[in-house]
C-alpha cells in the first residue's frame, strides 16, 4: 500500500517540481558558469525523472526500438547530473582547482556514460518493458557490473559534492544564502545515502521472479528506495530557490510599502514638487516596475522629509520657541499658536497621527496659495528616524495614519 501511494510522487509530482526549476532558472542559464552548471544539473535530473510514466517509456521503446530504453536514459542522466552538481559547487567556490581537475571530471563522466551504454548494449538482457525490466535479472554478471558502475559514479559524485557544499558553508553569509547552501549538502548527502541503501536492497533482496498480470517483472522497490530520491529533489529545489525566495519576499515588501506610501508621497510631493528625484510614476506602474524597489522606497522617504523640512520653512513661524508681538498696544499674541490654530490635536493622539493631520493641513494650504500652517509643538522633538529602516518605518506610519484621515474624512 505504501509503495502503491508513493509511486504517484515520484512519478508525477517530482518531475513536475523538477521542470519547474528548470523554466524558472532558464533566463539565468545564459549568465554565469555557476547558473548555466545548475540549470543543466536540473535539466538532466528532470529529463531521468520524466521517463517513470509508462506512456514516455512505449514512446521511447518505439522509436528507440529498444525495450528498455528508459533505463539507459534514467542512469546517463543521473551521471550527467551529477558532473553538472559537482561543476556548480566549484563554480561558486570560487576557489582555485588542481591543474586538470576539471578536465578530470569531464572525462571520467563522459567514460562513465560510454561505460554504461556498452554494458546496456552488450551485457543487458531485453526481455521486459521499461526501467524496471532489470528487476528481473539482478544476479546476472552484466547486470551487476552495470549497475557497479552507476552506483559508483553517482556516489563519488554525491560524496564529493556534500563534502564540498559543507565545506563552503562557513565562507557563505549568514541567512538565505547559507540556508541554501545547506540545503544543498543535504540533498548531495541524501543522494549518498540512497545510492548505499540501495545496493544493501539489491544485494539483500536478490533477483525479482514474481511478474505481474502484463508479464512484467513487479519492480524491486520499497518506501525508502522511492522517498530517498524524492527527499533528495527536494532539497535541491529548496536549495536553489531559498535565497531568490527571499529576494522576491524582500521586492514584495517593498512593492507593499510603496503602496501604502503612495498617498502621502503624491500629495505631499505635489505641493513640493522641487524634492523629487526623476520623474514621478504611477501607483500602479510603481507595481509593475520590476528590480529592488529599496532604493525608491529609500528616496521616497527622504522625499517626504525633505518636503516637510520646506513646509515647515514656509510656515509663518518657524523658530522653536513661541514668538510673541504686540499689535496697537494690545496684549500679546501667539503668532506660533494662531499659524497652527487649525491643526487640531486630540489627546493621547500619536506623534505620526499629529505628522499626518499636520501635512493634510499644508497641503490644502499650499493648494489654495497659502502659507502653511506652523507644525505643532509636540513635533519638535522628532526628526523621524535615526537611521534609514527606522525613517522607513517612520513614513510608513505617518502615511497610514494620513491615509486613515482622508478616510474618516476628519479635518487636517
Amino acid at each position: 500500500m505504501e509503495e502503491l501511494l508513493m509511486r504517484p510522487l515520484f512519478t508525477w509530482l517530482m518531475p513536475t517540481l523538477a521542470w519547474s526549476v528548470v523554466l524558472w532558472r532558464t533566463p539565468s542559464a545564459f549568465t554565469t558558469r555557476a547558473n548555466r552548471s545548475i540549470w543543466a544539473g536540473f535539466a538532466a535530473i528532470a529529463a531521468g525523472l520524466s521517463v517513470r510514466p509508462a506512456a514516455v517509456e512505449r514512446a521511447l521503446a518505439e522509436l528507440s526500438g529498444v525495450r528498455d530504453i528508459t533505463l539507459l536514459v534514467k542512469h546517463l542522466a543521473g551521471v550527467v547530473a551529477g558532473y553538472f552538481m559537482l561543476e556548480y559547487v566549484q563554480a561558486v567556490r570560487g576557489r582555485p582547482q588542481r591543474p586538470g581537475a576539471a578536465r578530470a571530471r569531464m572525462l571520467f563522466t563522459g567514460a562513465a556514460a560510454v561505460a554504461l551504454t556498452l554494458l546496456f548494449l552488450l551485457a543487458l538482457p531485453h526481455d521486459h518493458d521499461g526501467a524496471f525490466g532489470i528487476d528481473a535479472h539482478y544476479g546476472d554478471p552484466g547486470v551487476e557490473l552495470y549497475l557497479g558502475v552507476f552506483d559508483t559514479v553517482f556516489a563519488v559524485a554525491a560524496a564529493q559534492a556534500a563534502v564540498l557544499f559543507w565545506s563552503n558553508r562557513a565562507s557563505v553569509p549568514p541567512g538565505a544564502m547559507r540556508a541554501g547552501v545547506t540545503c544543498l549538502a543535504a540533498a548531495s548527502a541524501t543522494g549518498l545515502v540512497y545510492t548505499v541503501y540501495r545496493v544493501y536492497f539489491v544485494l539483500s533482496s536478490g533477483d525479482s521472479t514474481r511478474l505481474d498480470a502484463d508479464g512484467k517483472p513487479v519492480p524491486l522497490t520499497d518506501t525508502l528506495s522511492e522517498l530517498l530520491p524524492a527527499l533528495m529533489i527536494v532539497l535541491f529545489v529548496l536549495g536553489v530557490t531559498i535565497p531568490p525566495t527571499r529576494s522576491l519576499a524582500g521586492y514584495l515588501r517593498d512593492q507593499y510599502a510603496l503602496w501604502r506610501l503612495h498617498p502621502l508621497w503624491a500629495d505631499v510631493t505635489t505641493a513640493v514638487p522641487q524634492v523629487v528625484l526623476g520623474t514621478p510614476g504611477s501607483r500602479l506602474r510603481g507595481l509593475l516596475t520590476p528590480g529592488d524597489r529599496s532604493v525608491e522606497l529609500a528616496h521616497r522617504a527622504f522625499a517626504l522629509r525633505d518636503a516637510a523640512l520646506v513646509l515647515r520653512e514656509d510656515s509663518p513661524v518657524t523658530g522653536g520657541s513661541p514668538a510673541t508681538g504686540t499689535a496697537g498696544g494690545g496684549p500679546a499674541v501667539d503668532t506660533r499658536a494662531a499659524a497652527g490654530a487649525d491643526v487640531h490635536l486630540d489627546a493621547g493622539e500619536g506623534l505620526a497621527r499629529v505628522e499626518a493631520r499636520w501635512l493634510r493641513t499644508a497641503v490644502r494650504h499650499r493648494a489654495r496659495g497659502l502659507a502653511a500652517p506652523a507644525p505643532p509643538a509636540v513635533l519638535d522633538a522628532t526628526a523621524g528616524g535615526r537611521s534609514l529602516p527606522e525613517e522607513i518605518a517612520w513614513v510608513l506610519a505617518v502615511a497610514d495614519a494620513y491615509r486613515e484621515l482622508g478616510r474618516s474624512g476628519a479635518e487636517a
